[in-house]
């Protein structure tokens, strides 16, 4: 009974005109390749809001990891914004380590902004 329905299905015209893909569309992760050298591929993200806020008002922590030597800057924030992360990558990592080719992050509001994007797009930085 299954052949027979299988080959209705095949050989009817109205079933492959309406046909309709039962499968779900291609989402945006892909397969990162290894990086070569350290500093050449990031990952960053925020951490928080951290309840109560240090003596000094942070409540966020922006954690940036280099994928090949796993070696790890964090750094505590008064807020998660674009400005701030902005601010972190260049002063702790692009003017001491040189600008990385990749940075994966999970694409939250603060990474996806016009301000960050515009400040990797000027040091040559996928994301």
């Amino acid at each position: 009974m299954y052949y027979d329905i299988a080959q209705h299905i095949k050989s009817c015209p109205n079933c492959n005109i309406n046909k309709y893909s039962r499968k779900k569309p291609n989402g945006y992760l892909n397969q990162v390749d290894p990086p070569v050298g350290v500093w050449e591929n990031l990952s960053m993200d925020f951490v928080g809001p951290i309840t109560p806020p240090s003596a000094s008002g942070n409540k966020y922590i922006l954690v940036i990891t280099d994928l090949l030597s796993k070696y790890v800057i964090a750094k505590a924030t008064r807020d998660n914004s674009a400005l701030t992360a902005a601010t972190v990558l260049v002063e702790d990592v692009i003017l001491k380590h040189g600008a990385p080719n990749q940075i994966l992050t999970d694409n939250g509001t603060h990474f996806t902004a016009e301000l960050f994007n515009a400040i990797m797009s000027l040091c040559g930085v996928c994301h």
